[in-house]
């Protein structure tokens, strides 16, 4: 069984004091040397760590505060609606938002601020700001050891390719609410890039996207690639479309009718992969 992937950014500057709690924290994480948990120590963000995300199940964000509550703020963030950024830092929803839009990946994303207090030239973190450090790692172990509980040891990965963004989305709440990992891809020719990088254990594609029967080509391919997991076609055409498609031909384990029915489709899908 895979493990959930986790990544610890720990962005700020160790020669301004308080500055450098973000690294202080990804670096003790470090030392912890837990399976699958990697991290990083960056100045600041940039957009080239979109990429990073996209290798995790869950990241989390640590930076300095000069306002936060004491001694931390934890918050679980969505990406950002506009992906906004300058020559020298972007904020971790853009930096989530790229994530997903450029490479089809949705990690768990978190932001821990540690509230520090002097930011002056100098090494060396403030003695209340290691008082608020000790604190914080004690949250990133707790968060971690919950992550790993309710982690990919029992969690399926779905990947949903549609063109509609609004089928994804209610493919996302509706599947996420039942405990599985949802990643997304809005063409037939993303998605199949998609899944090596996503590793789905089923796979839902519409039938009618960018081209006429355009999903009906994408479960031919992974038919002839060997893909082993379920895959599903979503139609809106109807019964109809059992008549004019050869499930068996193209390998799908079933189709699913249009407007989804949430019920029809966790009960499926929990009992095709046995969770």
């Amino acid at each position: 069984m895979s493990q959930t992937r986790i990544l610890v950014l720990g962005y700020g500057n160790p020669g301004r004091q308080d500055d450098g709690l973000g690294p202080a924290v990804a670096e003790a994480v470090e030392a912890w040397a837990l399976p699958n948990v990697t991290t990083e120590t960056p100045y600041q963000l940039n957009i080239e760590d979109a990429a990073a995300l996209a290798e995790h199940d869950m990241v989390l964000f640590v930076d300095a505060s000069v306002d936060a509550p004491e001694p931390y703020a934890l918050e679980r963030i969505e990406p950002a609606a506009e992906i906004a950024f300058t020559s020298h830092s972007v904020s971790p929803g853009a930096v989530l938002a790229l994530c997903v839009d450029h490479f089809h990946a949705r990690p768990v994303a978190y932001v821990l601020a540690v509230r520090g207090y002097a930011f002056e030239f100098e090494e060396g973190l403030t003695p209340k700001a290691r008082e608020n450090l000790a604190r914080a790692l004690a949250c990133v172990q707790s968060l971690i050891g919950a992550c790993k509980e309710t982690s990919m040891d029992s969690k399926k990965t779905i990947l949903a390719i549609d063109d509609d963004p609004d089928i994804r989305a209610t493919l996302r709440i509706v599947l996420e609410a039942e405990g599985f990992s949802v990643g997304e891809a809005s063409s037939g020719e993303e998605g199949l890039k998609a899944i090596e990088r996503v590793k789905p254990d089923a796979i839902i594609v519409d039938l009618m996207m960018e081209n006429v029967d355009s999903g009906s080509a994408v479960a031919q391919k992974l038919k002839e690639s060997g893909y082993a997991g379920p895959v599903y076609m979503l139609s809106s055409a109807g019964d109809t479309v059992r008549y004019n498609l050869d499930a068996r031909e193209l390998g799908l384990a079933g189709i699913f009718q249009k407007p989804i029915d949430p019920k029809t489709l966790v009960t499926t899908l929990k009992t095709k992969l046995k969770v």
